[in-house]
């Protein structure tokens, strides 16, 4: 990455000036970017986990095949990388998805 000069603490600073103990983090696969950053955060919602793959762990589904699947929405299309707004908006969108779809569930059994 030319021209970067922030090493991980000065990632980590950062990070840790905007979230405090109560801050939930959302993304998916959450596990590998909080490792590589070297921090522990107990409030944690991970697509990865919550749309588990059929084969369980360790196997995780895409997020790219997860929007397709349960919203018939095409991310990660371009060829420039992830882009982590839409990754963000799109583990929002599925956690709506699976809260609205847990209370249709749980409506019909009252």
């Amino acid at each position: 990455m030319k021209g970067v000069t922030t090493d991980i603490r000065g990632v980590q600073a950062v990070m840790l000036s905007m979230v405090s103990d109560k801050t939930i983090l959302m993304g998916h696969s959450l596990e590998s970017d909080l490792i590589a950053l070297k921090l522990i955060h107990s409030t944690v919602v991970d697509t990865s986990l919550v749309f588990p793959h059929r084969l369980g762990l360790p196997y995780k589904r895409a997020l790219r095949n997860l929007m397709l699947d349960h919203l018939q929405k095409i991310i990660q299309s371009s060829d420039g990388g992830h882009d982590s707004k839409e990754d963000a908006v799109s583990c929002m969108q599925l956690m709506v998805y699976k809260v609205k779809e847990d209370w249709k569930k749980e409506s019909r059994r009252i």
